[in-house]
């Protein structure tokens, strides 16, 4: 009976390889997937799938992407951010809108954010990163997102100190990170594909050095890739995006200023993932003038009100990230302690 049962399994396994690598249907599934594993950060595991050619075409097409994506320049005077009326002051529950979208192989939330002068980067205190959660606590923010990409070197010998307790391996964010109008780390001669806040509070996104960040007035800013809008107009146009479905994290602003936050939940029963298409979608119908994708996979959360109202992806729940996208409680100096449901937030 055993016998039986292991030979079933094996009839079952090798049925399903047939199906992945030999039929039309399968090539394409594994080329979605190569494609999520890539961009995961696991490339080394790429080949198994596609083989070492399949590999060098996802790197090529992701050169090419980046090398187009920053080339269309952004018109900064599309965004038009009303001035702070003294007479109506903004509270948390008129600050924050939270929204559910469901596609058909994801959920995620949507938050409104109605004055983006109240969004900031903020870096994590630690050299093996932070949680979004705790950096929100940290600075009693009412909500965050995560925010830029990171690679990771193991830690040396020469790496002692209570910082460094508990850490394993360091964590290193991509490209320029700025803050309250303060270069935390990020080589001024080099160009970056960022993603940040003028301090007029509109959304600004390309491909800039220190220099040209500082004369356009750019207080907060992270670097990932690709912009999804630019102008209102999509950047996708053809294919899925070449990311494959995974969970998303991403951020827009439409013509009044209102900035969307939107993680997509994946790797689960409960939601697939999405592709850089579908975020682009959801955006678009919801009226997005600019958009850029954030760091997605494992590292894609969104906090509330003092918890995490989405399910990430990793093993052992939300990870650490070197930097998140902070909204600060208008009532109190760098977001006032909030904590509890707001009036407005989904149940679910």
């Amino acid at each position: 009976m055993i016998v039986w049962g292991l030979w079933s399994i094996c009839i079952v396994l090798s049925l399903a390889l047939a199906w992945f690598y030999l039929t039309p249907q399968g090539t394409k599934l594994r080329g979605i997937v190569a494609e999520a594993v890539y961009t995961s950060k696991q490339t080394k595991y790429t080949w198994l799938l596609v083989g070492q050619s399949g590999v060098e075409k996802i790197k090529e097409n992701f050169r090419r992407q980046a090398e187009a994506n920053h080339l269309v320049k952004q018109d900064m005077s599309l965004v038009r951010i009303a001035a702070p009326d003294p007479k109506h002051a903004i509270t948390p529950s008129s600050l924050v809108y939270i929204e559910d979208i469901r596609g058909e192989t994801y959920v995620g939330k949507i938050m409104y954010i109605k004055d983006p002068r109240l969004i900031h980067v903020v870096a994590s205190h630690s050299p093996g990163g932070e949680k979004v959660s705790n950096m929100a606590a940290r600075k009693n923010a009412l909500a965050a997102i995560n925010g830029g990409g990171f690679f990771l070197t193991d830690k040396t010998e020469e790496m002692t100190g209570p910082e460094f307790d508990g850490v394993e391996r360091i964590m290193h964010p991509l490209g320029i990170v700025i803050s309250e109008g303060k270069k935390v780390i990020g080589d001024e001669k080099a160009k970056h594909d960022i993603v940040g806040f003028t301090k007029d509070g509109v959304l600004i996104s390309g491909r800039y050095t220190y220099d040209q960040m500082k004369k356009l007035g750019v207080q907060e800013a992270v670097s990932f890739l690709p912009r999804l809008i630019v102008n209102g107009k999509p950047m996708i146009t053809e294919g899925d995006g070449g990311w494959g479905v995974a969970p998303r994290t991403a951020i827009a602003q439409k013509k009044d200023g209102t900035v969307m936050f939107l993680v997509i939940d994946g790797r689960a029963i409960h939601s697939f993932g999405a592709t850089l298409r579908d975020v682009q979608q959801e955006l678009l119908k919801r009226g997005a003038v600019n958009a850029v994708n954030l760091d997605g996979g494992s590292s894609s959360s969104m906090y509330y009100r003092g918890k995490t109202i989405t399910t990430p992806s990793g093993m052992v729940g939300e990870k650490p990230m070197p930097n998140a996208f902070l909204v600060y409680n208008p009532t109190g100096a760098q977001g006032g302690l909030v904590s509890g449901p707001g009036p407005n937030e989904p149940r679910s």
